[in-house]
């Protein structure tokens, strides 16, 4: 049984007799997303999330930084220059603890897909800017939203937020997004070789 599946959902029903939301169910349903454990424990039995790889810094921050706009309520959201900056900066400290390779231009160094993804929790999850992205505008304090690839219930990007848990893990789901199109290039380039 993995760590999701251990979460308790209650037995209340959704809505009231009423029609109306539940309060309890709702709260139960926060209770359990607070409680989930984040992407790098979650996958931390996955080998494609474990196994260490050369990556490069400007990875790892481009990809931040497409899915902050990709995923934010704005067209671009509010300081994204200043926390690409600043995770670039901690991010080369964290590579000068490790063996990481360095020229003119980049800096990388072998890493996997879960401290990846804790490094971007670490870094960035109590900078006010981030934690802005995630606060609505407007001042709703809801915890849950409907939200799909086409929207969600906010009824303007003022009501809406960024989800950093998602955010995280899609940084870093690119990254293996990329990893795979790399080995299937090298793949298909050997065996035309061998030919």
């Amino acid at each position: 049984m993995n760590e999701i599946d251990k979460i308790h959902m209650t037995n209340e029903p959704l809505l009231t007799e009423e029609g109306f939301v539940n309060q309890a169910a709702i709260n139960e349903l926060e209770a359990a997303i607070r409680n989930m454990p984040s992407s790098y424990e979650r996958n931390a039995n996955d080998t494609e999330w474990t196994v260490k790889r050369w990556t490069f810094l400007s990875e790892i921050t481009g990809m931040l930084a497409e899915w902050a706009i990709r995923q934010s309520p704005y067209s671009c959201p509010d300081d994204l220059e200043i926390v690409i900056r600043f995770l670039s900066a901690c991010l080369q400290r964290e590579f000068e603890k490790l063996k990481y390779h360095k020229d003119a231009t980049s800096i990388m160094v072998e890493v996997s897909l879960c401290q990846i993804n804790k490094w971007l929790h670490e870094i960035l999850i109590t900078l006010p800017q981030v934690v802005a992205w995630n606060t609505a505008k407007d001042g709703d304090k809801r915890q849950i939203r409907y939200s799909d690839r086409y929207g969600s219930d906010a009824t303007g990007p003022d009501n809406d937020l960024l989800d950093l848990d998602a955010l995280f893990s899609n940084v870093c789901v690119e990254i293996r997004n990329e990893r795979r199109r790399s080995d299937k290039f090298n793949r298909e380039f050997e065996e035309e070789q061998a030919k």
